[in-house]
């Protein structure tokens, strides 16, 4: 892997950017500029990170983060290329191909939410590798989720109530950057949407919903011990104990105290 030089990379993805309306040229320097840096001597699962099904090239963070950074003003101004650009990179069959469509997608403007839902529930649906599935959830959500929440709160309920573990799976994943915004303080709409997870999940969604949880009670620790005290209290609440024992070190040690007793007391 060749020594980055900023300068040099900074003009690299500018003349990338040059194509950003033509995506077959653009595709076909993206791959040039991707081999340049290319690490020949990484082996999948040296890091202790499960390895990418999808070929990668192993380049470093900073190619891909310069070659967004220079795109960003070409991606705002012109969502209709954006659009074709990224159609054009999901095709190709690569790590950081897919990743940067993420990005790009997350740069749309929020005026077209419903194209770049489109795309996610599109793209979300096909059998894709848990990396990218979190980067589409997160990075290409981005835009819809900082101008248009209830628009994508709406489409996360659609998935959640599918009978689709896909679609369950997208949901849940969705749910974790909303929660991350301190300027989205809806809580209650979590704990509705949560409320058939946390009594009974199937084994595949048990992780997603986990994590979800751990992350409320870390923001709202106090409302969220009573939602799963409350849900403890129903009929066939089958993995509700065992969602608390699982996510109960996140909460501060008084919760800790009630929860304990709480689980202690279902009959």
């Amino acid at each position: 892997m060749p020594a980055i030089n900023l300068t040099r990379l900074r003009q690299q993805a500018a003349q990338l950017a040059e194509d950003f309306d033509q995506p077959k040229a653009f595709i076909g320097a993206l791959h040039d500029l991707l081999d340049k840096y290319a690490d020949r001597s990484y082996r999948p699962g040296q890091s202790g990170t499960p390895p990418p099904l999808i070929p990668s090239y192993n380049v470093p963070k900073p190619v891909l983060r310069h070659i967004i950074l220079i795109l960003t003003p070409l991606i705002k101004t012109q969502p209709k290329q954006a659009f074709s650009l990224c159609d054009a990179l999901w095709q190709e069959p690569y790590l950081e191909f897919r990743l940067l469509t993420t990005f790009i997608l997350g740069l749309i403007p929020p005026e077209h939410a419903e194209t770049i839902l489109s795309r996610v529930e599109q793209w979300g649906r096909t059998k894709t590798e848990e990396q990218i599935l979190i980067c589409l959830m997160q990075e290409g959500l981005a835009s819809v989720r900082q101008g248009s929440p209830e628009t994508l709160l709406t489409l996360v309920e659609a998935w959640l109530n599918s009978s689709e573990t896909t679609s369950q799976q997208m949901g849940l994943r969705a749910l974790t950057p909303l929660l991350a915004n301190p300027e989205f303080e809806n809580l209650p709409v979590f704990y509705r949407l949560l409320t058939p997870y946390v009594r009974s999940v199937s084994p595949q969604l048990r992780p997603y919903v986990l994590e979800v949880i751990k992350d409320l009670a870390r923001r709202s620790p106090q409302e969220t011990a009573y939602f799963l005290r409350q849900n403890l209290e129903v009929p066939d609440n089958h993995d509700t104990a065992w969602m608390i024992r699982h996510c109960i070190q996140e909460f501060p040690e008084s919760n800790q105290d009630s929860l304990r007793e709480a689980i202690r007391n279902v009959k």
